[in-house]
């Protein structure tokens, strides 16, 4: 391209490739082997990785190696997985045992051979490889006749007495620990093989002489911890070792089980991987040994791609791992598939995309919405004179026209896209195009083709009646009902079914009772519970804004929950590395060693589809409420519930602030925005409810008489002129409301009330600590009397009321407790958590 001039061109011709079992025509097989010779890295992995048998023997201390030492204290046995080995696992499920006491006490079979282990003979001298009762072979079979005629032989002491024997051949297999026979030079096991492959041959008796050919495809016998490349065709062996040292340059593990399958699978159908279409390479098998055949079949065509000198950023998909893109943890990727940037139509812009990637090594989640943001520009140049193909003539009407186009861009299902979301795929594309340009990359493009001030997307002004994303109290009660459903097909690790429902509860109850992001359940520790004279909290970290180490106030129920849950974890096999952690992870990699926010997705997610209805607050036309859209329960929409059920019984503002561990006051306030519109029909509703402190009807005139009189008194309205005039702030008896003719609450102030007549008792019973004057106490009785009868007073008006009307008032009374949050109207009393009246609809919360 030669207006971009630093950017190499695109599309370079791909030399043919023969493919099948033919393999590569023989000056190409030469040089492809020359190739992987001078890159095939000879010292790799030292201890573990023997070239001259080909022989891979994982060491269990090596953490990317998928070998674990056996979890038994007593067994040396290896396996596959953090837990039992085999022999062990089957022991614990015969056994009556728990898993943690079977580990403790169990003791395997000493006489058996331990998979993984090497040790000599028993008998002092014997040089021989202990086969049986730690015997090699011939003292094995020695030992046998002896018990045929003294059944009580005590073996220490037949061991003490015997005589060793010379070292024996060696099995002529490479890598084989076992001896060898006299008749072919080989062991049992391969003796038996060579027979069966000599009888395949059709002939007769098996060849004297085992032949170089055959014995350079014999793996020796693997233990779990092994793998062997001997079976495969010599040109496949070196592509299938290149693969394993790039995985393993990239940080990704060996499973020796996994491998051991692949070879099996690979041995007798292709001659060479590069050679071989993805279908020949892949077949029919487990999903982690396709896995990694997909991915050598994509390493090694990537390597052969460059041994042509065709450079793999040219396809039109690109293995994102071959350009280093890191996965969401900040590890190289390893993910299947590529990055298809084919429909970006301009050379100059997918050159620059590609570019963008190979020399920033994005994650995958950025390099996705990078090629979101190219494709939309592509479309817009595409409509345009000359297509945008040539970079050296674009304008800036066309970087308007591409502007243009993410304003009205929809996503990818085609429903409407935010602002926001628009907004910064928009800065994406300007963060490829910017980066090239600061590199050099665009140096032939034109100057008018960039960024300008008027660039930019808008934010939509959120709308004051939008209640956000909480789920309604009425949803959360329903969800309450059907908690038995959790877990329900959803695997996690080794844990059973009864075991991943148990922490699914725990996850969302967490979630509905302190309002924290999903991550923050996900990392919290098993010591988050504090208890601070007679308080309990919840002791958790927000990674988001910095700060570790916080306290949250919990209820004695969400104690009770992290307890409940505590007890099922202590009957887990935790993963290494998860011990720490309250909630373990699904895999046992190491790497990830708590639950992580999207197995938290998923949790949620199966749960809501295996429950069979929810209900909305919306009605239908024939009067019934209408179902609730499912796909608006997730887990953040709990902390936005969180902070809206707070906001909604009028905690303030800077108390929820403080809840929610929000820096900015502006992000609290949302949750407390009521409309103009909105505050009118509540006042206008609740003007009518006003009772005297006798708890007569005492309807307010006007909603401006309602408004005037709500003046700073936090458990309800004053008509006294003189405070009024001064704003709540000139009591001629000092707030001892209960007892004024000028005092009139409403419903609305039920909660302020009850938190008033808590902080009475409380100065009551510091007053009685003082032996302050009996007079004092006297009086605080009386308050306490007093609003105790305003409090029932309300109750039994609401009670009294019609099931419409009830809701109209408890709606109202919602708004105006916001509004008044909102406001700091906090007066000489601090307001409590909120409570919340049990649902109207037959349901439980």
């Amino acid at each position: 391209m030669t207006a971009t001039g630093n950017v190499v061109p695109l599309h370079q011709p791909r030399p043919a490739r023969k493919a099948g079992m033919d393999g590569l025509p023989p000056d190409v097989l030469a040089g492809w082997t020359a190739w992987l010779g001078e890159r095939i890295d000879t010292g790799w992995r030292p201890g573990e990785w023997d070239s001259e048998a080909r022989l891979f023997n994982g060491d269990p201390d090596n953490p990317r190696t998928v070998v674990y030492r056996c979890a038994t204290a007593a067994c040396d046995g290896l396996s596959r997985t953090r837990g039992l080995c085999a022999t062990c696992e089957k022991a614990c499920r015969a056994s009556e045992l728990e898993l943690r006491e079977f580990r403790a006490v169990f003791v395997p079979d000493r006489n058996r051979v331990i998979a993984g282990q090497r040790a000599a003979c028993r008998v002092a001298g014997c040089p021989r490889e202990s086969i049986l009762w730690g015997l090699c072979n011939a003292h094995g079979s020695r030992r046998h006749k002896h018990l045929q005629r003294d059944p009580g032989s005590d073996l220490d002491a037949w061991i003490a007495v015997q005589k060793p024997y010379p070292p024996s051949p060696a099995c002529a297999v490479p890598g084989c620990r076992y001896d060898a026979r006299a008749t072919f030079g080989l062991c049992s096991m391969h003796q038996t093989r060579w027979k069966k492959h000599t009888a395949v041959s059709r002939r007769r008796r098996p060849a004297p002489v085992v032949t170089a050919e055959w014995l350079e495809r014999q793996a020796p016998f693997l233990n779990i911890h092994q793998f062997s490349l001997a079976p495969l065709p010599p040109v496949t062996r070196l592509e299938m070792l290149y693969a394993l040292q790039q995985r393993d340059e990239r940080g990704q593990k060996i499973d020796p089980v996994a491998v051991r399958q692949a070879v099996a699978h690979l041995a007798d159908r292709v001659m060479s991987i590069a050679a071989a279409d993805a279908e020949q390479v892949t077949g029919p098998a487990q999903a982690n040994v396709d896995a990694l055949l997909r991915e050598t079949h994509r390493i090694v065509t990537g390597a052969f791609d460059r041994f042509q000198g065709v450079d793999p950023a040219s396809r039109d998909v690109l293995d994102l791992s071959e350009l280093g893109v890191r996965g969401l943890r900040g590890t190289p990727t390893h993910r299947p598939g590529g990055l298809d940037v084919s429909e970006v139509r301009q050379p100059w812009l997918r050159q620059i995309l590609v570019t963008w990637i190979a020399e920033t090594k994005p994650t995958t989640s950025e390099v996705r919405r990078a090629l979101r943001a190219c494709l939309a520009a592509s479309r817009a140049l595409q409509i345009r004179p000359g297509g945008g193909e040539d970079p050296a003539a674009l304008a800036f009407a066309d970087m308007n026209a591409v502007v243009d186009t993410f304003r009205h861009l929809p996503k990818l299902d085609g429903n409407p896209m935010s602002n926001k979301q628009r907004g910064a795929l928009l800065s994406f594309f300007f963060k490829v195009l910017d980066y090239n340009r600061a590199a050099g990359h665009l140096d032939g493009m034109s100057a008018s083709f960039a960024r300008h001030s008027s660039h930019v997307i808008k934010q939509e002004e959120a709308n004051e009646d939008e209640t956000g994303k909480a789920l309604p109290e009425t949803v959360i009660a329903q969800l309450d009902q059907h908690t038995h459903l959790l877990g329900q097909g959803v695997s996690h690790g080794r844990m059973t079914s009864e075991q991943v429902g148990a922490m699914g509860r725990a996850v969302y109850e967490l979630l509905r009772d302190t309002g924290r992001r999903p991550y923050e359940i996900a990392e919290l520790r098993t010591n988050c519970l504090e208890h601070d004279g007679g308080d309990w909290s919840l002791v958790w970290d927000n990674r988001k804004g910095r700060r570790n180490g916080r306290r949250l106030p919990i209820t004695s129920d969400t104690v009770e929950t992290i307890k409940t849950w505590l007890a099922v974890r202590d009957t887990l096999e935790l993963p290494t590395g998860s011990e720490p952690y309250l909630f373990p992870p699904a895999g046992e990699d190491g790497i990830v060693r708590h639950l992580v926010s999207g197995q938290i997705s998923t949790l949620i997610r199966e749960w809501t589809k295996r429950i069979p209805v929810l209900l909305g607050e919306e009605f239908g036309k024939d009067g019934e409420r209408v179902p609730f859209d499912t796909s608006l329960i997730y887990p953040y929409a709990f902390r936005h519930s969180y902070a809206q059920r707070h906001a909604d019984a009028g905690v303030p503002i800077d108390v929820l602030r403080e809840l929610m561990d929000h820096k900015s006051m502006q992000t609290t306030q949302r949750y407390y925005k009521i409309s103009q519109k909105r505050k009118r029909q509540a006042v206008n509703v609740m003007r009518l409810h006003t009772v005297d402190r006798k708890g007569q009807p005492a309807p307010m005139a006007s909603a401006t008489a309602y408004q005037a009189r709500s003046v700073a008194v936090p458990f309800g309205n004053c008509t006294e002129p003189s405070n009024v005039k001064a704003g709540g702030k000139a009591c001629p008896i000092r707030f001892q409301c209960a007892a004024c003719p000028s005092y009139r609450p409403d419903p609305s102030y039920l909660p302020a009330i009850e938190d008033h007549i808590r902080s009475l008792k409380a100065d009551r019973e510091m007053a009685v600590m003082m032996e302050a004057d009996e007079f004092v106490v006297r009086n605080l009785d009386d308050q306490i009397a007093a609003f105790k009868g305003t409090a029932e007073t309300m109750r039994k008006l609401v009670e009294a009321m019609s099931p419409v009307e009830r809701e109209e008032v408890e709606q109202a009374a919602t708004v105006l407790r916001k509004v008044r949050a909102a406001q700091g109207s906090r007066a000489a009393v601090a307001l409590g958590m909120p409570a919340f009246p049990a649902p109207r609809d037959g349901s439980t919360a």
